[in-house]
């Protein structure tokens, strides 16, 4: 959208200009009619006047498309600057949609190793309690090895759901800009509803 406005304030351009031209040659040829008119002498009085009139129509033409010309082009300056952020501002959510999406996976796999890692110590420090007092110790210490992985996996499904509200929001992201198309998409999605339109011939 921000694209075709671009190309929207182009043409205005384009008709400015022409309508510039216009005033200019306009502006020549009433200065040519008052040059006329004045060697007529009094027969050309009424048409000197006329001459005049056409020549302050076409001073202020002139002066208008001015303005709208320079208007145009703080449009198309702006929207320029607008199309460029908008493609840094998408491939930036992309990026970051990915990234979020690859430290979802790699906290999935560090979660299960430490799943897997507290039922090891579990199964170690069930088999430490069946030994005598001798190994009263060892039981103590993998109860705090337990505990310590205990709080290592907490730590780590927080940090999972985390990463996992962080790629929904990404998620969102990507919907809230799926509007936007790049200058390559649309010319794409243009010639796709071209060839959509081509009857077939069977």
């Amino acid at each position: 959208r921000i694209k075709r406005l671009g190309e929207s304030s182009q043409e205005i351009g384009d008709i400015v200009s022409l309508i510039n031209d216009i005033a200019d040659q306009t502006n020549i040829l009433s200065l040519n009619a008052a040059i006329q008119a004045s060697m007529a002498g009094d027969a050309g009085r009424g048409f000197a006047v006329v001459a005049d009139e056409v020549q302050r129509l076409a001073e202020r033409s002139s002066a208008a498309t001015k303005q709208i010309e320079a208007l145009v082009k703080t449009i198309q300056s702006d929207t320029n600057e607008a199309v460029i952020s908008m493609e840094h501002t998408t491939a930036e959510v992309v990026r970051g949609a990915r990234l979020a999406q690859d430290a979802g996976i790699a906290l999935e796999e560090i979660e299960n190793v430490s799943m897997s890692l507290a039922e090891l110590i579990q199964n170690i420090s069930n088999a430490a309690r069946q030994q005598s007092s001798s190994a009263a110790h060892i039981s103590n210490t993998m109860n705090v090895i337990q505990e310590i992985t205990s709080q290592t996996s907490s730590g780590t499904n927080a940090t999972a759901k985390s990463i996992g509200n962080l790629a929904e929001m990404a998620s969102e992201l990507r919907s809230s800009v799926a509007g936007f198309t790049l200058p390559d998409e649309e010319m794409a999605n243009q010639e796709e509803e071209e060839n959509s339109d081509v009857p077939v011939v069977s």
